[in-house]
Order: C-alpha cells, then structure tokens, then sequence
C-alpha cells in the first residue's frame, strides 16, 4: 500500500473544520506575520471612506454579458432554502443564508461572490427577481451594520465585484435613490479593495483577477479616463506576471485559465460598447489562454484532473473555446507551463512534464509531475484523482500528493511533495518543493507513431534515482508505456518503486488469472469495443481502491491498477494499455 494515499473512504462530516474557521478571511492561527499585518492595514484602508473615495461613481453605463451557465430552477431553489456552493448543501429553514455559518470555506467564498446572481437574472419570474434585490440589500446591511469578515474575503471581493457589475441591471430593477447609491457605495469599497489586492505580487493568480475586476469598474460605470487607464495598468501588468508565453497561468490549473478567459471575453465586449479600443495585449492573451484551454481539454468536453482543472464547469469551457473556434489552434507542447499532448485518431494522451509553479503560485498546485491521462476518442480509461470542490485542509492535501495521480513514487515518495510554507493570505499553506527539476522533454510525432519522453531527477539526491517516462500512442489504438529506472548513486540499495494507473469510475477492472494483466470493461460500450488490456509482462499486479473526481460522475469511487516491485539498481518496467482483441 502507498503511504500517500488517498482515502478510500472519509466521513463528509470531518471534511469540515468548525463554522468559526470559515466565517472570515484565511488567518493564521498562531502568529501573523508583518506582511500580513500590512496587507490587513491597507485593506483596512481601503474599506474606510478616504481610501474609497477614488473609486467614486454615480451611475452604471453598460452591462457586460456573461458566459457562464444560468438555471432559473437554481434560483428557486435558493429562495426556498436550499443553497448549494462549493460542492455543498446548506438548508437555511427559512432563516437569511448570511445569518448561518456555512458548511466549507468554498461555500463561503461562491456565497459572498455573489455569482449565483446569474440564475436569479436567466429568470422571468418578478417574484424571484425581487428575491435576488432582497438578499442583495439584506447582505449590505449586514456589511454595515459590523465587522463582517466573511464579506471581506480577498477571494470574494473581486468575483462580487464583477458580479454586481454583470447584473446591475438586475440589482437597479425598481431601486430608488438610496437603494442605487448604497449599491454603488458597496461597489467603491470592492474596487478600493480590488486595487490593493492587484498590488500584491505574493497573492498568486488572485492578484490578475482582482485587477481585471477593478477594469471591470472602470468600464461598466461612469469612472473618469484617469480611472481606466490606472485599471488597464494594472491588468497589463499582472497578466504579463501571471501568463506563461504558452498562454497557461502561473500556478498551473487549467481551471483557472477557463475562469481568466471567460472574464477577458465580456471586457472585449465592453470595449466595443464604449467604442474604445482595447489593450493590445488583451486580443493575443485571451487567445493563448484559450488554445491552452484547448490543449487540456479531453474528448468529452472537460478538462484533464491535473492542479484542480476539474473544477471548470463543462459548459463554461465549452463557452470560452466556442470564442475562439476558426481562430484559435489547439497547442500540442506547452513547454512554460509543463504539458505535452499526443493525439492521434484513436487517442489522446496528456501528460505533466513536471514543473514547478513559481512561489506564491503553488498554494494549490499538486504533485503531478510526470503523471498522465490516457483516453480513446469516446471514454476516459487513466485519470487522476482530481479535487472535490468541497475539500480543504488535510482532505484537499490528500488530493495533491502524488498517490492522487497516475504516476511513480519511489519508496512511496514523489518527485515533488508539499511543504509548509508562510502565505500572505493563508497565514500557514502548502507549496512545492523539489530537490531536482524536471528534464528535458523529448517529443517524436511521424505519420507512423508519436512518443513522448518525460524526465525529472527530483529523487536523485534522496534516493539514488531519477526516472524517465516513455509514452507511446500505438497506431492501432491503445498506450504503450515505458518507466525508465535509473540509479545514480551506484550504491545498489534496495528500493521500491510503484506505479500508480487510476481508472475513471466508469471503467470495471477484473484481474485475470495471470497476475500480469487486468482487464477492463467498458459496460456503457459496444461488443467488440468494451474490453481493453492492461499488462506489465512479468511483473505483478493489484488493484486499490481510489477516487476520481469527474463533474459527470456521482459517485466518485473507482480502483487504481498498481504495479509495486522491488529494486536494487536501474530497472526497466514496461506495460501497455490495448483493446482486447480476444
């Protein structure tokens, strides 16, 4: 059994730290550092009428669209008490959402965000609409009346303020004075804080889009030229910082990327509005992002399990990749951000090469290096374990360890683990780290095969190892792999080296009579096409329970294919992946 492991099997109701944690922004529990206490005073700051005085604005000018998914039936069922964000359920019996302590932190953020605002605005119901305008004037008064942490969330803020900008025409409905301007005093607030979070380099992808949502502001409202050209800065600025010239973000989650596409699409829209031209940088960025997008994409429309990539809402990357259908090449080698992909007629291989997200940027990054996720053109066979939107603490932990991917540990250690590390919003948080890097990446695509060779020497100094990868797309469909063990050191010690395939939970593995070969059944598939073979010849073969995390997936429980042999010097393990031919 692999010491990093995945829990087989966890009580929801311990997944959860108590209410109190998630009432407020991410602190430290023991001792808050200067830098915290600086960032503190100057959001602090801002939120004080001299700090958001710049931000001023009297009166909206333009609605920007939205692509994200909008379900009238969700904003019923809102209004009658069940709320379901991140991943979780809260019943409020009657009793205002912002009175509760909410069930996960992620809940906290997506309910302060405010973007389930767009299923209140995609229906025609007055009394619902009415009901978007109560919580919303319910939340400010609170906001007022006391200190309210939660509201104040760097996560929250800069998704609220695009929000309440996207459905101001909602909000505004039948408003009178007072009621119009406290939204835009609320909205002063946001954008004060918004500029500071932009500032803040050590924040990770946050900083680009709390800079994005303070352009936001200075677009959709009637803000002064001054206002926007500090705003678009400001985005210039952080999207340099915060994309990879392949057009991934820093912190390596293909998520994420959906999330900054799917913000930059309405800003060109509302340019066109104001009959300004915008950034040059914008058109060219958005389009990176989205042929990055399209690189990680599998064939069912979602993305690979790699750094939370299967938190993306399937309709919304199908929104953002629509945007740049005819204009935008899918990326085969995206060498700064780490990933390779193979595809030929008959399957689809994407791969980490194993880099390593810059500080600041790996907060939630995982340790996938050299992992990988194997499909044919209609099912998905190898995945990794991917990330419940519900986890946090040692639950989201447990998702980031190398156990959680289809990779190779060595004595039950990845080449790349997490560590402890100060964050200047987390207080205490997990990064990366490596004692190596990862090697170079060689890639061979001819009319008659395609491989992949990954490298990475992180165990070289620890255990006397480093690894290469072989993966080759085989022409008449299936993955042949080679696991390239090779000892550095010369000292021959005994070592355990284990292969880890997890398989997507639609996929019923049964061992054969052999110990080296499992095979797989495909029961949603075609006689003739629901059988396939896995087999590492010679070497031994078991199957553990496991988890994968795939939005169409209720239940996420599945069985990892585990290869685990003993070694005392430089070893070469094969196996390949094939339809069974009978």
């Amino acid at each position: 059994m692999m010491r990093e492991q995945v829990p087989a099997e966890t009580d929801e109701s311990s997944l959860t730290d108590p209410p109190e944690n998630h009432a407020g922004p991410r602190k430290s529990a023991r001792l808050v550092t200067l830098p915290q206490r600086r960032l503190g005073w100057r959001l602090a700051s801002a939120r004080s009428w001299l700090g958001r005085r710049r931000f001023h604005a009297t009166r909206f000018l333009y609605v920007p669209p939205h692509l994200h998914l909008a379900d009238p039936s969700i904003a019923g069922d809102f209004l009658s008490g069940q709320i379901v964000l991140g991943g979780r359920t809260l019943l409020t019996g009657g009793r205002s959402p912002f009175d509760l302590p909410p069930p996960c932190r992620s809940f906290s953020v997506g309910l302060h965000g405010f973007e389930w605002l767009r299923h209140f605005d995609a229906s025609g119901d007055p009394e619902i609409r009415k009901g978007a305008r109560l919580l919303a004037r319910r939340w400010m008064a609170k906001r007022q009346q006391a200190a309210w942490p939660a509201a104040e969330d760097p996560e929250a803020v800069p998704r609220r303020l695009i929000a309440w900008v996207t459905h101001s025409a909602l909000l505004t409905d039948q408003a009178d004075f007072s009621e119009y301007q406290a939204l835009l005093k609320h909205l002063q607030r946001d954008a004060a804080m918004a500029r500071v979070l932009a500032t803040q380099r050590q924040i990770g992808m946050l900083a680009l889009e709390a800079a994005i949502a303070l352009l936001f502001h200075a677009l959709a409202l009637d803000r002064p030229a001054s206002a926007l050209r500090q705003a678009e800065m400001l985005f210039q600025d952080n999207l340099e910082q915060g994309l990879a010239r392949d057009g991934g973000p820093l912190d390596r989650n293909p998520a994420t990327a959906v999330r900054l596409a799917a913000n930059l699409i309405p800003l060109l829209a509302l340019y066109r509005a104001r009959h300004s031209g915008p950034p040059e940088m914008l058109g060219p960025n958005l389009l990176r992002l989205i042929s990055f997008i399209r690189m990680m994409q599998q064939p069912d429309g979602g993305l690979a399990l790699f750094n939370g990539g299967g938190l993306a809402v399937r309709d919304l990357v199908s929104q953002v990749t629509r945007f740049g259908s005819g204009r935008v090449p899918r990326l085969d080698s995206a060498t700064e951000s780490g990933f390779e992909r193979l595809e030929d007629e008959n399957g689809i291989v994407i791969a980490d090469t194993g880099r390593q997200p810059p500080p600041g940027f790996d907060e939630n990054a995982t340790a996938s290096a050299l992992s990988f996720e194997f499909s044919t053109k209609a099912d998905k066979l190898i995945v990794n374990c991917g990330m419940p939107a519900w986890a946090e603490g040692e639950v989201a932990r447990s998702f980031r360890v190398g156990a959680a991917h289809s990779t190779l540990l060595i004595d039950d250690q990845s080449f790349v683990s997490l560590a402890p590390q100060t964050s200047l919003l987390e207080g205490r948080a997990y990064g990366l780290t490596s004692a190596g890097q990862a090697g170079p990446v060689e890639r061979v695509v001819t009319p008659g095969m395609q491989y992949l060779v990954l490298r990475h020497d992180g165990l070289a100094d620890s255990l006397g190892y480093r690894v290469e990868r072989h993966l080759t797309l085989l022409g008449g469909g299936g993955l042949q792999g080679l696991d390239r063990i090779i000892q550095t050191d010369g000292r021959g010690q005994n070592r355990r080296i284990t292969l880890a395939f997890h398989l997507h939970p639609r996929i019923l593995p049964v061992m054969l009579s052999r110990q080296d070969g499992v095979m797989l059944r495909l029961p949603h598939q075609q006689p003739g096409r629901d059988l396939w073979l896995f087999e590492a010849p010679g070497l031994p073969l078991h199957l553990e329970e496991s988890r994968c995390y795939d939005q169409e997936i209720l239940n996420p429980k599945t069985e990892a294919i585990i290869l685990d042999v003993p070694i005392s010097g430089s070893l070469d393990l094969h196996w390949r992946l094939v339809p069974y031919q009978g």
